[in-house]
């Protein structure tokens, strides 16, 4: 996986347009974090390892566009000075001609540094949004439990969380929303107590958009599976669940934020089954 991926296709979805966008990769995940409930033997010759012995997990943020709407899902995790390899959502966007005052919504999958990182720029009160002219959308589940002082330090949140808040810029999604037409935030709560998808649909057609609910193709053939990172472990085996057999039943294609590049694939009998982008011109 290269952490200079090269801009995609985008996916059309009736008159919804679905462009993946690289913040870089992640290149040293133990995955022993991310398979902590099954023995090594089940998952270690199915694995695709780098030279360290690690895997490498994408950062797939996705560009939605309908209407007179622009729409990023997630923000990644901001530019890192000794990380380049992640942190270049904003490098993504410019190749595809968008500038962050473009983006009228940001949804916030859940408030993880590799998916908030890329709200804001500076710390303190330097701190400055990355979208300014943006609404930005969180699970309230998510903004009760990050937002108590102790979680804002523990998790490097003050600068990322509260800039939004004070800005006037956060609204708070309880349940499923339309955020605009064809557009609608998802609960998948488990790896955070307010995680969210969003789901996308055009007539009978959906995709939908995962977060970090599967972070390697393996989780969906063992949905039972939960990484380290899921701060309720059985609520998340159980969405997970729910969620791969809904898009089964459905047909519904899956966008993915860990998945490899561009992440986009079907639920088969088989597990995961990738959908190949060309590159764009």
């Amino acid at each position: 996986m290269s952490s200079s991926t090269q801009p995609v296709q985008a996916l059309r979805l009736g008159p919804l347009t679905l462009q993946p966008v690289s913040d870089g990769a992640i290149l040293q995940m133990d995955p022993a974090s991310i398979f902590r409930d099954a023995p090594r033997e089940q998952w270690q010759p199915h694995l695709s390892l780098n030279g360290k012995g690690n895997l490498e997990l994408a950062l797939t943020c996705l560009l939605v566009r309908v209407g007179d709407r622009t729409i990023l899902v997630d923000t990644g995790y901001g530019a890192l000075p000794d990380r380049p390899e992640v942190g270049q959502l904003t490098h993504s966007l410019a190749k595809i001609g968008v500038a962050p005052g473009d983006i009228d919504t940001v949804v916030i999958s859940h408030p993880h540094g590799d998916h908030i990182g890329g709200t804001t720029v500076g710390t303190g009160e330097a701190a400055q949004l990355m979208y300014p002219a943006a609404r930005h959308w969180l699970g309230r589940a998510d903004w009760e439990h990050f937002s108590t002082p102790e979680m804002l330090q523990q998790r490097g949140l003050v600068d990322k969380l509260m800039p939004l808040a004070n800005a006037q810029r956060l609204d708070l999604a309880d349940g499923e929303q339309e955020i605009a037409p064809g557009v609608r935030l998802l609960p998948l709560p488990g790896h955070t107590p307010g995680h969210m998808g969003v789901a996308f649909t055009s007539g009978q057609e959906m995709a939908i958009y995962v977060g970090d609910l599967v972070h390697h193709p393996l989780q969906i053939e063992h949905p039972d599976w939960s990484p380290i990172f899921d701060s309720l472990p059985q609520l998340s085996r159980e969405t997970r669940r729910y969620l791969v057999e809904r898009a089964r039943r459905g047909h519904s294609l899956v966008l993915s934020y860990h998945l490899p590049f561009p992440g986009i694939g079907h639920i088969g009998g088989t597990g995961w089954e990738p959908v190949s982008l060309k590159p764009r011109s």
